[in-house]
């Protein structure tokens, strides 16, 4: 009886001290229970290896064995349940004799019925009380106040002290349920039982402080709650009741001196872990730090593995809090604890409290935290068996990466899944269930997809709903439950292809192709049947406000059209007052916002203020909104995850609204009338500051990936540059990987990769990411470190350092196009000042497309340069005609526009002046901006790869004529042939003044980081490669097609190669707008070197005007016989009879005019 009575005693107080006698060799039954206690189930099942003893012992062995399997299996952190993996349920079924042995009947009710149940009833409670399952909460306290009315033994006070336990933990299970009346019905009731106990009574106290510290949670879950066992990324928990936190001191104050007198450590570490969460929730670093460490010592001299883990996985969560990242030393002995003596679902609870709380800090927006929170869970499980947390943590990483912007990665993993579920269909084996399930994940696939408005995915999501339609009938036709689901398929299918149409065409619409667009629209127009909805988004995409206006009030009065879409829609359709109106509606209904993105509403409420005309409302809503924004946007600390906000509208909506707002201000101010100085709530206004603050906040929008510049720009060369080189190489892989995933998703669903992996895929690119991020961290760890709470950085450049930094004979001209505005601002040394135009940015989308279309295509086009010209310069034509150097900083589509060929008077721009483009104002006052290449600048020079024939590339002998000629005047070798390779290149590329690229070149529009130009082989430099090149260089020439355009975000940074050589350390690029002729290519790039070095300090723009002018003075003939004395002098070969993409312009023609398509491909940009 004695030895039943040690093993319960130890099991209830779980500590594994109690009554150890180092004098005497320990019954492998007692050495087992201090394994439970410590909670190392598996170190228990090794000493109940060998226990054969027939008759109590080997029962009181066989209920132990079902207290082990309970802690394996079945047990997550806070004391609750887990979710049980497959064959877990069977294991756990097994338990000891139905009859025991009388010495062993009340351990065997401890071990294998009471211990075990405790854990599954706190799991029940938690997930019906979330979900209001009332009824199983009251179940679950009747069942557990049940086992204390008939318990089994002779031992009349071990019986009752027993009981006590009992009690309380159906205490336990009722604060879980919220359910206070049970609470202090049970602690009575075990108060009474205890008789005094300290074991007892410092449970209570324990107890009572959780309680205190975190309704309805667990301090071991840090207020958090591990969720529902299908969430994909559990969140917080609901707080109906607040936190006590004095309160909570004082009971755990209270239990700590109990456990003091006992003694008992691992009650005390209990105790430290808490005080570790009360210092953590009011903000004392330094208390949290000494709490936890006690707690971890504590825990380590008992012995206590799990609080070991526990404490071990909070220190972590403090680390990544903190700014740090996880030491993996930590995660792998978490790891090992788990193979070895542990618990793999304490475990796995582990992992889902990582996960718990990266999702808390997403909707934080502290994504830095978020993704390394992450990281870790990846970590631990690739070194464990737990499939379920290992797809939870890929997918919980997918979704963080989709609110980032990716939005497409999370579509496309559901496409992946909607593929594999269809084409199961075809099986013999496929029956209703089958076909819900398919039907269920193509109707998610294709609202995401709406969402998206990608007409690629689209067509998938049409492809799969129509493969689910056809097999409705004969698999789910005569099944009641499917058919309102069949109904719901069929009319998704039936309106699919109009919006298909509809995504189509606007697309075509933002790239600027007006005639396909306005086909693909009308189109759909004609398909949308009675879909007034549909038609109204229609009609206002086709320019017809007039008949979209008057739908859509007639939709919304009879309510057919939510609040919230209706206030974004009458805004876009120039009626504000019944937006206002149903935004009151919308506020009746206390409707929220995305809480991922908090900013949206108020800049939507600046909006509609401004269009209201109450500028001084709309002016405090948008410095709301920005500052929101900003300070969750310091949180992306991946270059590649600023950038893509950039591309979210409604953040470029909220940056050009503000801007916008502080110059009707400006303007405002200057028109009042003569007397006191106008003022507002604020005070006085200045109209030259609100004109500053507008230029300033227009520029910021595109300049936030530019940020990023500035920190590289502040790095000693040596580790901390090759580092930050190495993350900004593999975040655009990483981004380049996502980029690709669309291509992954086939139209035939059996050729579809399953979406894990797809994932496999991506989650490759970001392990690699995470090592170079680890490099960062030690060698330059600000650029990772959030910048929300630097009070000194200024975010962007101030309109007095631009004016400063700008030549006497320069100005800058920066534009900004959103909706129907372009805004043109005109900066030099003595001032600014900006015109306004209405033109929508659609309609100047599509002018800027047909101009480009007929330069590249070696058109003459004349009306299109005109229209443009009075668009762009007219406004500004007198600070124009008056300066030598001009500076350009185009927005979004007006970066394919070669400013060099619109017309001033009757002569090209670029023969007035000398045309720099920027992709930001700010990088003009970046620091040696302006210096050019000395002339024994030691340079790199590649051209004419020998490409693999696979790669349907021809060679280009025109671009060998190039390197060879530019090597003569520089003194060095070229790379050519089979020796440029990028491997070659990317050894060579450092320490380089000059890298000149002469090759194909390759653009993705919709997939800017996958673009690159081509080398030898099956090589290629992508705009990630070009990005992590070790460059000092002055100078970088692509000398390709197509190397200066990239993907314009919606905030006007342009993602490319030009950016990408801009961030590898290149104070100036040459680079290409069009498909450049590979003879012309090679005579102007010649005349370019020659000017260059004409005479020391020659500016690169300088050098690269007089080139343009020289070529643009030769007919045809003239340029054929100065590449052929190129060809001669260097031993080159004819030039190809296409430009460097491979294709033959359009429609070239002898026209007397010299064409933009021979002169002006190239641009410069830099300072």
């Amino acid at each position: 009886m004695d030895l039943a009575h040690d093993v319960i005693r130890i099991l209830l107080t779980g500590e594994p001290g109690l009554g150890r006698d180092a004098a005497r060799p320990e019954h492998p039954l007692v050495a087992s229970a201090r394994a439970l206690a410590t909670g190392e189930p598996r170190r228990a099942l090794r000493h109940l290896a060998g226990v054969r003893e027939p008759g109590a012992t080997d029962d009181m062995a066989a209920a132990l064995r079902v207290t082990a399997h309970a802690l394996d299996l079945n047990w997550y952190p806070g004391g609750q349940g887990a979710v049980l993996a497959d064959g877990d349920a069977e294991r756990l079924a097994a338990g000891p004799p139905r009859q025991p042995a009388p010495d062993a009947a009340l351990l065997e009710f401890c071990a294998a019925r009471f211990l075990p149940r405790l854990l599954s009833a706190r799991g029940i409670v938690e997930n019906a009380r979330t979900g209001g399952d009332h009824w199983a909460v009251a179940h679950v306290l009747r069942d557990t106040e049940r086992q204390a009315n008939d318990l089994p033994g002779a031992d009349a006070a071990l019986t009752r002290w027993v009981r006590a336990h009992v009690h309380l933990a159906a205490a336990d299970v009722a604060r879980r349920a919220g359910r206070d009346a049970d609470v202090l019905a049970a602690l009575d009731r075990c108060r009474h039982d205890a008789h005094g106990d300290p074991w007892v009574l410092a449970r209570v106290y324990l107890l009572q402080g959780d309680a205190a510290l975190t309704p309805c949670s667990h301090p071991d879950l840090l207020g958090l709650r591990l969720g529902p066992t299908e969430a994909a990324a559990p969140g917080t928990a609901p707080v109906d009741v607040p936190a006590d936190p004095a309160m909570a001191r004082a009971h755990y104050e209270a239990a700590d001196a109990l456990y003091a007198r006992l003694p008992a450590p691992r009650g005390r570490a209990r105790v430290a872990l808490r005080l570790a969460h009360l210092a953590r929730t009011r903000g004392d670093g330094p208390a949290r730090v000494r709490a936890g460490e006690r707690a971890a010592a504590l825990a380590d001299r008992a012995g206590a593995g799990s609080l070991a883990a526990l404490a071990t996985t909070h220190r972590l969560l403090d680390r990544l809090a903190d700014g740090f990242d996880a030491d993996r030393r930590d995660l792998d002995e978490l790891a090992r604890w788990c193979r070895d003596d542990g618990s793999s679902s304490y475990l796995k609870g582990l992992v889902r409290l990582l996960l718990a709380r990266a999702a808390a800090w997403q909707r934080d927006g502290l994504t830095l935290a978020a993704l390394r929170c992450l990281r870790a869970a990846r970590f631990v499980t690739a070194r464990i068996t737990a499939p379920l947390e290992a797809d939870l943590t890929d997918r919980a990483y997918v979704d963080l990466v989709d609110r980032l912007n990716f939005r497409q990665a999370s579509t496309v993993l559901l496409a992946a899944d909607t593929a594999h579920a269809t084409a199961a269909l075809r099986a013999r084996d496929a029956d209703e269930r089958s076909w819900l399930r398919a039907a269920d994940l193509a109707l998610a696939l294709d609202r995401a997809v709406e969402a998206l408005a990608d007409p690629d995915l689209k067509g998938i999501a049409q492809a799969r709903l129509g493969e689910v339609a056809a097999a409705a009938e004969r698999l789910a036709g005569s099944w009641p439950p499917a058919r309102q689901a069949i109904d719901i398929v069929r009319e998704s299918l039936r309106r699919a292809p109009a919006q298909l149409l509809r995504h189509r065409g606007r697309r075509a619409l933002e790239a600027g192709f007006r005639d396909e667009a306005h086909a693909a629209l009308r189109a759909a127009l004609d398909r949308a049947g009675d879909d007034a909805l549909l038609r109204t988004a229609l009609l206002y995409e086709l320019g017809l406000r007039q008949q979209a206006h008057a739908l859509a009030s007639r939709l919304f009065r009879r309510g057919g059209l939510h609040p919230d879409h209706a206030v974004s829609l009458f805004l876009r359709l120039g009626d504000p007052h019944t937006a206002r109106h149903a935004l009151g509606v919308l506020d009746e209904t206390s409707w929220r916002g995305d809480p991922d993105r908090p900013w949206e509403d108020l800049a939507r409420r600046a909006e509609l203020a401004e269009a209201l005309g109450d500028h001084t409302t709309a002016a405090r809503l948008c410095g709301d909104a920005v500052t929101r924004f900003e300070q969750w946007s310091d949180q992306l600390v991946r270059d590649v995850l600023r950038t893509s906000m950039t591309d979210d509208v409604n953040v470029a909506a909220m940056y050009h609204i503000a801007a916008r707002v502080h110059l009707c201000i400006a303007d405002e101010a200057r028109q009042a009338p003569a007397g006191p100085p106008a003022g507002g709530p604020h005070g006085t206004v200045d109209p030259d500051a609100e004109r500053a603050l507008a230029f300033e906040l227009s520029d910021r929008c595109r300049g936030i990936a530019v940020d990023v510049l500035r920190a590289l720009d502040d790095l000693p060369p040596g580790p901390p540059l090759d580092a930050a080189r190495r993350w900004l190489r593999a975040g655009s892989a990483w981004a380049a990987a996502y980029e690709g995933l669309v291509d992954s998703v086939r139209g035939d669903a059996a050729r579809t990769p399953s979406s894990a992996r797809l994932r496999a895929t991506v989650l490759a690119a970001e392990d690699e990411l995470e090592a170079a991020e680890t490099h960062v961290a030690t060698h330059a760890p600000g650029l990772l470190r959030g910048r929300a709470d630097d009070g000194r950085r200024i975010r962007g450049t101030r309109l007095d350092a631009v004016r400063a930094a700008l030549p006497d004979d320069a100005l800058l001209l920066m534009y900004e196009t959103f909706d129907d505005d372009l805004v043109t601002w005109a900066v030099d040394r003595h001032g600014a000042r900006h015109t306004r135009r209405t033109v929508h940015h659609r309609d100047l989308a599509c002018a800027v497309r047909r101009f480009h279309s007929a330069c590249a295509g070696g058109h003459h086009d004349t009306a299109d340069a005109g229209a443009l010209a009075r668009l762009l310069l007219d406004p500004v034509a007198d600070a124009v005609r008056s300066r030598r150097r001009l500076y350009v900083v185009p927005h979004r589509a007006l970066t394919l526009v070669p400013f060099a060929v619109l017309p001033v008077g009757d002569v090209p721009l670029g023969e007035r002046c000398v045309i720099s483009q920027l992709p930001s104002a700010s990088l003009i006052t970046r620091p040696g901006c302006d210096r050019p290449p000395g002339r024994d600048a030691p340079a790199l020079l590649v051209g004419d790869p020998a490409y693999a024939p696979g790669r349907g590339l021809a060679r280009l002998p025109g671009t060998a004529t190039e390197v060879r000629a530019i090597a003569r005047l520089l003194g060095t070798e070229p790379l050519l042939g089979e020796a440029a390779t990028a491997a070659a290149v990317t050894a060579s590329a450092p320490g380089r003044a000059v890298l000149h690229l002469a090759t194909h070149g390759v653009l993705h529009e919709r997939g800017p980081h996958r673009s690159h130009v081509a080398l030898a082989g099956h090589d290629r430099l992508t705009v990630g490669d070009v990005t992590g090149l070790d460059l000092t260089a002055d100078l970088v020439v692509l000398s390709a097609c197509h190397t200066g355009r990239g993907t314009a975000t919606a905030g006007g940074d342009v993602i490319g190669l030009v950016r990408a050589a801009v961030a590898a350390g290149a104070r100036h690029a040459v680079v290409s707008l069009w498909p450049v002729d590979d003879a012309s290519g090679a005579v102007l790039m010649t005349y370019f070197y020659e000017a260059l070095l004409a005479r020391p300090g020659t500016p690169v723009a300088d050098a690269l005007t007089s080139a343009q002018r020289r070529l643009r003075a030769l007919d045809a003939d003239g340029r054929a016989g100065a590449y052929e004395r190129l060809r001669e002098a260097t031993g080159g070969g004819a030039a190809a009879e296409c430009a460097r993409d491979g294709r033959p312009p359009t429609a070239l023609t002898r026209h007397t005019s010299p064409l933009p398509y021979h002169w002006a491909p190239f641009i410069h940009v830099g300072g």
